[in-house]
């Protein structure tokens, strides 16, 4: 197996985070306000105390790919410009408690803003030394992979009210792996274009966001949730909440009767085996993430800094 110097979490967010402010700056306005607010939450790459995988992701495939981290700065850019967008997404069209929702239509301008400046980062990755053709490569892997996760998302929105668990775990599955399996891709094919090693790096970023959608999906249908969402008084299709039946908030309930509805549904789908059931898929994608180590361990890829992704 091969070794390598992997840097440090906070040595990456503060390179990230210094051409990523900059870059913001070049172009204002609504785009790089919504874009700051959400990279600054939830431990973003901007956050006062940063602490994002996706931030590291990047970096950390590009190392293992036989690179210099230092040259997927901007793709690393890229990526966040492209997450951000998809979370502003994701803010209209789940209309979660705390999104700022007087105007959506701002906040699907500024999305659609941040997604075409994910593909202007990606290709300044010329500035620091990668080729052209590297590139080129980068922004059409950007193209591909959003693309897919737009599929599965779009699938996932629709309506499906007698769908079972297997089918929720797939729809999260090709709604969150493309994302993953992009961030993954980006630096792997920063530092090389064997086809192989970079399938194997999409398979482990796929592999590794499905688990982290998983366990939030558990969180957002826990009894003692992190963070207020919509999933359990929506009946979000998610597996915890198909795999005990859940269907959503009665209509007509006040607020009150509601916060006492939501306390009781959130206990009775921990009880019925919900959390258990994705907690177990979970674990499933775990030794998945696993077994792809070993093949990138076996084609010399330095792996110590990705097995760290892992927990």
């Amino acid at each position: 197996m091969s070794h390598a110097v992997w840097p440090s979490s906070a040595e990456v967010h503060a390179a990230v985070a210094e051409r990523l402010s900059s870059f913001l700056d070049e172009h204002g306005g609504a785009v790089a306000y919504f874009g700051r607010r959400v990279m600054s939450g939830d431990n973003g790459v901007l956050a006062e105390h940063p602490h994002s995988v996706r931030t590291v992701l990047v970096p950390g495939a590009c190392i293992a790919a036989g690179g210099d981290w230092r040259l997927a700065i901007w793709p690393t850019v890229g990526s966040e410009c492209l997450m951000a967008a998809a979370d502003l997404f994701d803010d209209v069209a789940d209309a979660d408690p705390g999104s700022d929702m007087d105007n959506p239509g701002v906040l699907l301008t500024a999305a659609a803003g941040l997604l075409g400046l994910s593909s202007t980062a990606v290709v300044r990755a010329i500035e620091d030394g990668v080729s052209a053709v590297t590139a080129a490569s980068l922004a059409n892997l950007l193209g591909v992979e959003f693309a897919r996760a737009a599929n599965g998302q779009a699938v996932s929105l629709q309506s499906h009210q007698n769908i079972d668990a297997l089918t929720a775990y797939r729809q999260a599955a090709a709604k969150s792996g493309p994302l993953g399996s992009l961030m993954a891709r980006l630096g792997a094919r920063t530092a090389t274009d064997d086809v192989e090693i970079v399938d194997l790096l999409g398979q482990f970023g796929a592999r590794l966001a499905v688990r982290d959608q998983l366990r939030n999906d558990m969180r957002d249908a826990a009894p003692d949730p992190t963070r207020l969402k919509a999933d359990v008084r929506a009946g979000a299709r998610t597996v915890p909440l198909v795999f005990a039946g859940s269907t959503g908030a009665p209509p007509d309930l006040d607020e009150a009767e509601l916060v006492a509805w939501e306390i009781g549904e959130r206990a009775r789908v921990a009880a019925s085996g919900g959390l258990t059931a994705a907690l177990a898929l979970a674990e499933a994608e775990r030794l998945g993430i696993l077994a792809v180590l070993q093949s990138l361990e076996h084609r010399g890829c330095a792996t110590d800094g990705l097995r760290e992704f892992i927990g």
